[in-house]
């Protein structure tokens, strides 16, 4: 007998709930508004059991009217399994995901704000500083790995050694945001999911020798992803410091195996 297959929520869930956040809304005197926008906004066809719910209120008060409006929803609906909150000067944001996997992100914004979601057509802006900052982030990251790697701690080694295939990937993806004159990407399937792969090539940095070979690798990486850009000239003959710090690591380990 073959497994039961795991459910997901049904199609068209988004439209099916909307009463019932709209009753819920409605029993809160503090919001004056609800409304929805996204791909669950569209035509039917356009959300699909994937996409989430994204919903904006407008209320004075948005952090506490979001979450009192969370704890009604996981009332009425199911509890939660995860959230997401971040809070900026114009709204309050939680991204919700309940117990039955459905979606919602929710933001609520004062009415004075004038708060408008980004079109999820919007096209990506200038990358460039943003780009020289994870370079940075990426280059530190890789030294304080390889000293950590250096005095035999591969704990907190392997951790920030992890963390450059992320400096990494996002970087692509800033790239593709770029190339698409778009910062919302529904489905995969460009040439950019390659860089998933080409990164699971690097050695496992779970030792001093791998930690130092995975950073070498990340580096070529690196490189090879910002000669994709118009500013790699930038950044590519500077990683010569992280060189160094690694052919010495590795010098003294070929003299003092112990070490």
């Amino acid at each position: 007998m073959s497994a039961r297959k795991p459910d997901l929520p049904p199609l068209g869930w988004q439209a099916q709930i909307l009463p019932e956040l709209s009753r819920i809304a409605a029993g809160d005197e503090r919001i004056r508004a609800l409304r929805t926008y996204g791909s669950a906004n569209g035509p039917a066809l356009d959300a699909d059991v994937w996409s989430d719910l994204d919903l904006l209120l407008v209320a004075e008060d948005p952090a506490a009217v979001a979450e009192d409006f969370c704890r009604q929803v996981e009332d009425s609906l199911a509890p939660a399994f995860a959230s997401h909150r971040s809070d900026t000067a114009n709204k309050y944001v939680i991204r919700l995901v309940l117990f039955d996997l459905r979606r919602l992100d929710i933001t609520v914004v004062p009415p004075s704000s004038g708060y408008e979601p980004v079109p999820r057509s919007a096209p990506a802006e200038g990358i460039e500083d943003t780009v020289t900052g994870l370079v940075n982030a990426f280059r530190f990251d890789a030294v304080l790995a390889a000293v950590r790697a250096a005095r035999g701690d591969m704990l907190i080694g392997a951790h920030l050694t992890l963390q450059l295939a992320r400096h990494i990937l996002v970087i692509a993806m800033l790239i593709r945001d770029r190339e698409a004159g778009t910062n919302h990407h529904r489905f995969g399937g460009t040439r950019w999911d390659a860089w998933a792969a080409r990164l699971a090539s690097a050695p496992s940095p779970y030792t001093r020798e791998g930690i130092t070979a995975a950073i070498r690798e990340y580096i070529d990486a690196l490189d090879e992803l910002l000669l994709l850009t118009h500013w790699a000239h930038a950044f590519g003959s500077t990683n010569q410091p992280l060189l160094n710090l690694l052919a010495a690591i590795n010098a003294h380990d070929a003299d003092a195996p112990g070490w």
